[in-house]
C-alpha cells in the first residue's frame, strides 16, 4: 500500500529515520559505558520493543500494570516499572508477571514497601526495588537524605531485592536553555550522589543508578555515577524535542497524515484530524511537516483549524498533509496502529497493544 492510499487521520513512523534514532542512541550510550534501557510508553508497541532490544538495549521501562503484563504477554521479559505501584491488587497482578519476567519497581514509601514485601513474598515472586529519589520535579520521589532508611527497609523485606536508585529529571525537559539544562541535570546527579553515599554508608550496594529523561539523558549519561538511562522519545522525536535542542528536523520519524476537509475562506482551511489524533496535554499544535505557510491554531475533536498564508494559500480540499506532533508519547496514544512507512509504502502495520492502558 502507498502511503497516499492509507484512510486519514493516520499515524505514521518513518522506518529509516527510527533505525537511525535507534542506533543513534546505542552508541552513544556504549560510548558512555551506560545501559540503555527505553521507556517503551513512548510507542507502546511489544515488536519495536523487541527491536530496540535487539539493537543492544537491556530491558524496556514502563509505567503502568497493564503495561507490563501486555509486553511480558508478548515476551518481554526484562521490564522495569518506573512508578509508584501502591493499590495491593495492582501489587498482586505485579507478582504473577513476575513469575514468568523478570521485574523492577520503584519505591518512595516505606509502609508501601512493607506491603509490596508482604505481597510478593506470599505469592512466592520476587521483584527489583529502586528507591525513587527526587531529582528536581518535585513528583514522586524521596529525599535524598531519605533514601538510606527506605533502602533499609527494602533490603529487609522478603520479595524485594534492593537493586539501587533511580532519578527522573523531567523538569529539564521544560528548558530550552541548554545552559540551564545543564544545570538542572547536574543539579539533579547532586542529589543521586548524595543518596548514593548515604546508602553505602550503611553498608548497602547500589547495583545500579537509573536516571535520564528524553533531555538530560544526553548529559546524564556521562556522568561517572550513572549505570544506565531510560530515554523514550528519542526513537520517534517531536517538535519539543526540536525546540530543545536534541533532535533536528530530520530525526522526526513520527506524522500524522490527514485530509483537508474544507476549505472556507483564503486564508482558512479545516483538516479531519483535532484532538483526538494528536492529544494536546503540552499545549502546543503540531506543525505541518513539509509545507510553508501553514500553522495548526485551534483544535475541536475531529477538527484542526490551520491559518494559510503566502503558498499555503494554495492548499486545496482533498490535499492530504503531514503533522509532527508536539509530544509523541500521548499522540500514539490516540491511535489504534502505527503505519510502518519507507520510501512512500507502507511496509509495517504495528498494532499499538498497550495504548490506553491506564491502570
Amino acid at each position: 500500500m502507498n502511503i497516499e492510499e492509507l484512510d486519514t487521520p493516520s499515524l505514521i513512523v518513518d522506518l529509516e529515520r527510527m533505525q537511525r534514532n535507534m542506533e543513534r542512541m546505542v552508541e552513544f550510550t556504549k560510548e558512555c559505558g551506560v545501559a540503555l534501557r527505553p521507556h517503551a510508553k513512548t510507542h507502546k508497541v511489544p515488536e519495536i520493543a523487541k527491536m530496540q532490544l535487539a539493537a543492544g538495549s537491556r530491558g524496556v521501562c514502563l509505567q503502568k500494570v497493564s503495561e507490563v503484563e501486555v509486553f511480558a504477554a508478548n515476551g518481554i521479559t526484562d521490564i522495569f516499572l518506573t512508578n509508584e505501584v501502591v493499590v495491593p491488587g495492582k501489587l498482586r497482578r505485579l507478582a504473577r508477571v513476575a513469575e514468568r519476567t523478570h521485574v523492577g519497581v520503584a519505591v518512595d514509601n516505606i509502609e508501601v514497601a512493607k506491603t509490596m514485601g508482604e505481597i510478593f513474598r506470599e505469592a512466592g515472586a520476587e521483584v527489583d526495588a529502586y528507591v525513587d529519589v527526587d531529582v528536581g520535579m518535585h513528583r514522586c520521589g524521596v529525599r535524598a537524605k531519605e533514601a538510606p532508611a527506605l533502602a533499609e527497609e527494602v533490603s529487609r523485606q522478603g520479595g524485594l531485592v534492593f537493586k539501587g536508585l533511580m532519578g527522573y529529571e523531567g523538569n529539564v525537559n521544560e528548558e530550552k536553555s541548554k545552559r540551564e539544562q545543564v544545570r538542572l541535570a547536574n543539579a539533579a546527579m547532586d542529589s543521586i550522589v548524595e543518596a548514593k553515599k548515604k546508602i553505602e554508608q550503611r553498608g548497602m550496594k547500589v547495583e545500579v543508578v537509573s536516571v535520564g529523561s528524553s533531555v538530560s539523558t544526553w548529559i546524564n549519561a556521562k556522568h561517572p555515577v550513572v549505570t544506565e538511562v531510560q530515554p523514550g522519545m528519542y526513537l520517534l522525536n517531536d517538535h519539543v524535542l526540536v525546540d530543545r535542542g536534541v533532535a533536528t528536523w530530520d530525526d522526526l520519524a513520527l506524522t500524522v497524515v490527514a485530509t483537508v476537509m474544507s476549505k472556507p475562506a483564503a486564508g482558512r482551511a479545516i483538516v479531519d484530524a483535532g484532538s483526538k489524533a494528536f492529544n494536546f496535554d503540552t499545549g502546543l499544535f503540531p506543525k505541518p511537516f513539509e509545507r510553508r505557510g501553514v500553522v495548526m491554531e485551534h483544535f475541536s475533536e475531529e477538527h484542526g483549524w490551520l491559518r494559510l498564508s503566502g503558498k499555503g494559500r494554495q492548499v486545496k480540499t482533498g490535499e492530504r498533509m503531514r503533522f509532527v506532533p508536539a509530544h509523541c508519547c500521548t499522540t500514539v496514544n490516540q491511535h489504534d496502529e502505527m503505519y510502518g512507512v519507507r520510501n512512500g509504502e507502507v511496509e509495517k502495520v504495528f498494532p499499538i497493544v498497550a495504548r490506553g492502558k491506564m491502570r
